[in-house]
């Protein structure tokens, strides 16, 4: 019993600190993105910010091909059959790498389809796109989320960020075109993927491998995440591909820098889930109580930080804007104040993930996913005419809701998630009396 409770111990312990380097790195990134990322976008100004942010747009609509939905299974992969970590990983890197390289080229075809002759964002987004093939190194930093030793991929990621925050500011002082801004994500993915790639084989215990019926196997559990992913890039990114075509790249320089400040707290919710994954997974196959007592507590947990940080836009949002873009951003401020409550659903859906793997529902993702991007396009098409900026940040919020809740009450399977997200909420009276004894001491 001693025993149990000593391992229980280090679990706790090692994930906290897994979640304090993810919340380091984060926050670094965070600094490095409020410094350098505002003085570009002061730098750019809306039209030219909203071309950078265009090609990304475009090359977000193949990120879910290129990552094939393996990010959202390796996890479990590993954890499920450890014998064959090295079969699975190996296995997992070429598939994601071909993607890669498929997605790539398909960018460039689309840019050329749907701005035919804009040879700026075609330079642009070929720049940006040859990050999907720098990215590969990502199922590596499952593996050490897995192990939790997010420290491996904490370093990586900030000196990576170090290094584009030093390419940025020289930039900035030999005032440099567009073009060269762009290259800012590929260099930043080609940094850490270097790092993680050299540390990985030296921490390594085990052989990589390939094996067909392996990747036979991960594919029939990850390909519900390629369908889910590219309905998710409808819904999060056709707002903006829709506004360069039906308005211009001004207006999408200021919703992209509003989309950008509403992101900017998603780094505190997104590195307890990615901590608490291995536990709550791993608590499914111990105990199932548990296992939901867990999730229902990082349910609300990400409920109230949402809660908490849209009331603080609301108040506080103006400044924010003017501080870090100054006035010719200024009609991002209503943008901004709706879209920051779509952050809140969206990372209720990441935390969604984690049931859908420790019950075998991922075959449902790419349904309400599909039904949210569809919804999105549609409500777009005549919002923007109406509204403009203004109706694409409503699409956003109102999608982020019917994929987050609203869609999986149309299959039983999946309405537990709802009652479960609503139980989260019984778990205010307990905290309404540690606070109350904390208030006493």
């Amino acid at each position: 019993m001693k025993i149990k409770i000593f391992l229980g111990k280090i679990k706790k312990n090692k994930f906290i600190a897994n979640t304090n380097w993810l919340l380091f790195k984060n926050i670094y990134s965070m600094l490095l993105s409020l410094v350098v990322g505002s003085l570009s976008v002061r730098y750019l100004g809306p039209s030219n910010y909203g071309l950078i942010g265009y090609g990304t747009s475009l090359v977000s609509l193949f990120n879910a091909i290129s990552q094939l939905g393996l990010n959202s299974i390796i996890m479990s992969e590993l954890l499920r059959k450890p014998e064959e970590k090295g079969k699975t990983l190996g296995t997992a890197l070429v598939m994601r790498l071909v993607a890669s390289v498929v997605s790539f080229l398909c960018v460039l075809l689309f840019v050329c389809i749907v701005e035919p002759g804009n040879q700026v964002l075609f330079v642009v987004t070929a720049l940006q796109a040859l990050m999907l093939i720098c990215n590969t190194y990502e199922l590596l930093n499952e593996w050490f989320l897995s192990e939790l030793q997010s420290k491996v991929y904490v370093v990586a990621s900030s000196i990576g960020a170090t290094i584009v925050g030093g390419w940025k500011i020289l930039l900035l002082v030999l005032g440099a075109s567009v073009q060269w801004f762009a290259a800012s994500t590929t260099i930043q993915a080609l940094v850490c993927g270097g790092i993680i790639f050299v540390i990985f084989f030296k921490k390594k215990q085990f052989h990589l491998g390939y094996s067909f019926s392996r990747a036979r196997e991960i594919f029939g559990k990850s390909k519900h995440y390629i369908i889910s992913g590219l309905a998710i890039a409808l819904y999060t990114q056709m707002d903006k591909v829709m506004l360069g075509k039906m308005m211009g790249e001004r207006e999408v320089g200021l919703y992209t820098s509003a989309m950008t400040v509403a992101m900017l707290w998603e780094f505190v919710p997104q590195s307890i889930i990615n901590s608490a994954r291995a536990v709550i997974l791993e608590k499914k196959n111990v105990n199932n109580e548990e296992y939901l007592r867990l999730f229902r507590i990082l349910l609300l947990c990400i409920s109230l930080m949402g809660i908490g940080v849209g009331v603080g836009i609301q108040l506080f949002g103006k400044w924010v804007i003017l501080l870090l873009y100054g006035r010719a951003y200024k009609e991002a401020v209503p943008l901004l104040q709706i879209l920051i409550w779509s952050t809140s659903f969206a990372m209720l859906g990441t935390a969604r993930g984690i049931w859908n793997v420790a019950e075998d529902k991922n075959q449902y993702v790419k349904y309400y996913t599909i039904i949210g991007g569809l919804f999105n396009l549609f409500f777009n098409y005549f919002a923007i005419q109406v509204w403009g900026m203004a109706g694409a940040a409503v699409g956003t919020l109102l999608s982020q809701m019917l994929v987050s809740l609203g869609s999986p009450m149309f299959w039983k399977d999946t309405r537990p998630f709802v009652k479960l997200y609503m139980s989260s909420w019984k778990y205010m009276t307990q905290l309404k009396m540690l606070l109350m004894i904390q208030k006493k001491k």
